[in-house]
Formats: structure tokens, sequence, C-alpha cells
């Protein structure tokens, strides 16, 4: 029976993209360029870009602190700022900043109700055990697994081999629950899991999943059926 869930965190229960907008926009003022607060679609769009590059292992994570910024001022042509001290900012704010999605914690509490509940991300230890902390929910899991701390990040198998023997478990006995196809869908495969996709926004024509649900009654529907409820 699946009684094990493991559950991404930033766009699956916590509203990265709020904190980190927040967080940008804070950097911006600090060095001396607000009116670049306002640009945060640019910044996502190369943060995005670089954790993908993360989970294909073609960059490191100090790389990706380092190019963000640097990037960014590169194409707003602001080259002169000191990016690294930007990203320190940045960052010390996004360890601080932490928001639910709506309905978040009362998914985590029905889906605990079903089983154990993992936390597996591939943020910075800092800014997810932060964020938690922040929204009071760093003792609401069974166990929370970092990239950072576990040594791989997803989609890589390694890292779904030691939530596993953390855990206890086989992957017949688990589901693996977010909202990426590239890290989670796509780790999930890899470890021989079920996916299930939580599309929140409703993409169509995607790939690469088991089960997809556009709520989290939907993800508690798409658990009940696998558990034969």
């Amino acid at each position: 029976m699946i009684d094990r869930f493991l559950l991404d965190a930033d766009e699956t229960i916590l509203d990265f993209v709020r904190s980190s907008r927040e967080s940008f926009a804070y950097a911006m003022a600090q060095a001396g360029a607000p009116e670049l607060g306002a640009d945060y679609p640019r910044f996502k769009s190369i943060n995005d870009e670089l954790w993908r590059a993360y989970e294909r292992g073609e960059v490191t994570k100090p790389q990706l602190m380092r190019e963000r910024f640097a990037r960014f001022f590169a194409q707003a042509g602001k080259a002169g700022q000191d990016a690294e001290a930007v990203n320190a900012v940045y960052f010390r704010t996004l360890c601080r900043t932490g928001y639910l999605l709506p309905g978040a914690r009362g998914f985590i509490e029905a889906l605990s109700r079903r089983g154990r509940v993992y936390l597996i991300t591939n943020g910075t230890g800092a800014a997810q055990y932060g964020r938690l902390e922040a929204v009071g929910l760093r003792e609401a899991f069974a166990g929370i697994f970092v990239s950072d701390e576990v040594g791989f990040a997803k989609p890589d198998k390694r890292f779904f081999d030691i939530v596993l023997e953390k855990a206890g478990a086989v992957p017949s006995q688990c589901a693996v629950i977010g909202d990426s196809l590239t890290s989670d869908m796509a780790g999930a495969k890899n470890a021989g899991i079920v996916g299930i996709w939580y599309n929140a926004r409703g993409q169509e024509g995607a790939e690469g999943f088991d089960y997809a649900a556009r709520s989290y009654e939907e993800v508690l529907a798409v658990v009940d059926s696998l558990r034969g409820v």
C-alpha cells in the first residue's frame, strides 16, 4: 500500500514566487536600484533557467548563486553592480520570507492522515528551513530532504535512493507529489515511484507523469484511489 508521500516544497506547498519577488525587490532597493524591482520577470527567467541547468548537473549550486544576478545585471544594462553582494542580500531575505500557498496547510494535514509525509526539495537548506519556520511547518514532516544535504539533486535517482533508505521504504510504498516535470516527475520515473503532478496552473499537453491533479483535493483523490480507498 502507498503510505509514504514525497512532497515537493516550492510552488507545491510554499509560495516561492511571492517570497522571491519580495526578496528581489528588497535587494534591488538595497543596491540603490529600486527601479529594477519591477523587473522581476527577467530575474525569474534567468533563475529558473539556472535551476534547470542545476537539475541537469550542468552547473553547481555556487555557480548558480554567482551567475543569476551577474546575468540579470548584464541584461539590464547594470553590469557595474556587485552581483555577489546583491545575491547575498536577496538570499538572506529569502531565508526569512515564507508564505504558504492557499490551502497548503490543510492539504498537508489531510495527507498526513493517509501516511507519512516527507519533504523533498532542491532548495538550499537555509532558505527552505527558514521559510518552513516562518510558516510554522518545520516539524510537520516525518523527514526533510534537501539536495545540498543529501549530496544529489532531483531528478537524480541517487537522491531518491537516499530518501528511500532514510525513510525505510521501497518504491512501491511511495508517491512523489510535485509541480515540476523536470525534477519531481522525472525523478519519480528514475526511481520507479508513482508520480502525481500538481498542475495547479492547468498546463496542457505535458507528458512524463503518472497522474495529474489541478488542486489539492484532486491530489488527495488520486492518493485515495492508489490506496484503494
